[in-house]
Parts: structure tokens; C-alpha cells; sequence
């Protein structure tokens, strides 16, 4: 079960339920998808859950395991929702686990990426969010036959998808530098800084790393035992 918010940042709560059966086949599928209007506190997200299990007809009695991430409204003792199911579920066997992956994600705000990632985002925002602008762009790159026609949006509902948008504005700086040339502009300054590029470069061999990385979290049929030896 997890909790996150999409693109236009209205919060949703995904429920997934994996099985297995007397031949220990493992089977796994989307539950349900529910929105979340207003806050996202336990209660919230435990309301929505029980509502949830009502839908899909399976009752708690089969639950074995909950996993859900680890964020205070998830795994708080008392008002979190681990905290209400045990209250109104006394006696539960339940076994409680959340992710593994928080403690590779420390390295955002390990590393100062701050200035790199806010340079990176507003180039690409300047490109994109201009309509003129990112028109021209596209045709400069398919005039000069590049392999990419276009640059990624950044999001933040979750920092690792700026390691898409690092990879693919590093693979296009040359084609950017050379446009923004004709354009007479100044917004890509910095791709020509050689102590930058160099911070650039690292931070997305880095983000890369992580995607591949939560890529093979999410594979299917796993156990915790293969979980931890992508880690």
C-alpha cells in the first residue's frame, strides 16, 4: 500500500494484494486506486483502506502482511494507520514491514544537489514552458538528426525521475549549447563550466544508479531476500 501524489499533486492511495496459494505460486494485482480529498492522515488513509477491502470482498482474517512506506501517517504507534488498525483490530497476527529503499534515498539530501538539480530544472522549465520556444527546439533537434527530440520534464512527486531528465538534458548539452547559440540566449551558461559539467556529470551517473536500482526493487515474484541483495 502507498501513498503519493500524482502530477496535478491530488493525493492517491494505491493498494496492491500478492497471494499465495497451496502450490506457492505468488499472485499479484492492482486492488484499488483511491483519491484522497483533503488531508492524508491516518485515519484518511485507514478509512480509505477498509474501504477498500470491502470493495475487493477480502476480509482482514486472510491478511498475513501489510507494507506500506515509511512516512509518520503509515507507521505511526498511535494516530498513523498502523497504529488505528491495531487499535480497531485487537489481537491481529498481522505482520507490519515498510520499504527498504529510504536509506538509498538519503543520498539526495546527503549530497548538496540543490544547486545542480534547480539549474537543471529551470533550463529545462525555460525550454519547455515557452511554446515558441520548445517548438523550435524540437525542429533545431531533428534538424541536426539527434538522437532525442525533446527534453524531460522534472517533477517532484518523486526526485528520482530527475535522474531521466539529468541523463537526457547530458545527452542533449551539446545540441542545448548550439541552440541557445543561435538564440542568442544565455540560459545554458553553465554546460560550458567545466567545474559544473563536472558536478553534473556525477550527480547523473548517480540519479541513473538509482533508477536502475528502484527499477529492480519493483520487479515481480520477488522476496525479501532478492530485495536485499539489490540493495
Amino acid at each position: 500500500m502507498d501513498e503519493s501524489t500524482d502530477i496535478n499533486d491530488n493525493a492517491q492511495l494505491v493498494l496492491f494484494i500478492k497471494g499465495v496459494d497451496e502450490n506457492f505460486e505468488i499472485t499479484e494485482e492492482l486492488a484499488c486506486m483511491c483519491s484522497l480529498k483533503g488531508t492524508t492522515k491516518g485515519c484518511d488513509i485507514f478509512r480509505e483502506f477498509q474501504e477498500g477491502l470491502l470493495t475487493v470482498k477480502v476480509p482482514i482474517t486472510n491478511i498475513c502482511n501489510i507494507t506500506t512506506d515509511g512516512a509518520p501517517n503509515m507507521t505511526g504507534k498511535k494516530s498513523g494507520f498502523l497504529g488505528l488498525f491495531n487499535q480497531n483490530y485487537p489481537g491481529n497476527n498481522v505482520v507490519f514491514l515498510h520499504c527498504v529503499i529510504h536509506q538509498d534515498a538519503l543520498c539526495k539530501s546527503a549530497l548538496n544537489m540543490k544547486p545542480v538539480l534547480d539549474a537543471v530544472a529551470k533550463l529545462v522549465n525555460t525550454i519547455r514552458s515557452r511554446g515558441l520556444t520548445h517548438r523550435q527546439f524540437r525542429d533545431f533537434l531533428q534538424s541536426v538528426q539527434s538522437e532525442y527530440f525533446d527534453v524531460l520534464y522534472y517533477t517532484k512527486v518523486r526526485w528520482l525521475s530527475a535522474g531521466c531528465v539529468f541523463e537526457r538534458v547530458w545527452q542533449l548539452k551539446d545540441d542545448i549549447v548550439s541552440f541557445h547559440e543561435k538564440q542568442c540566449s544565455a540560459e545554458c551558461e553553465m554546460l560550458e563550466d567545466t567545474e559544473w559539467l563536472s558536478d553534473f556529470a556525477f550527480f547523473t551517473d548517480l540519479l541513473c544508479h538509482m533508477n536502475n536500482l528502484n527499477v529492480k526493487m519493483q520487479g515481480k515474484n520477488q522476496f525479501i531476500d532478492d530485495i536485499w541483495a539489490h540493495l
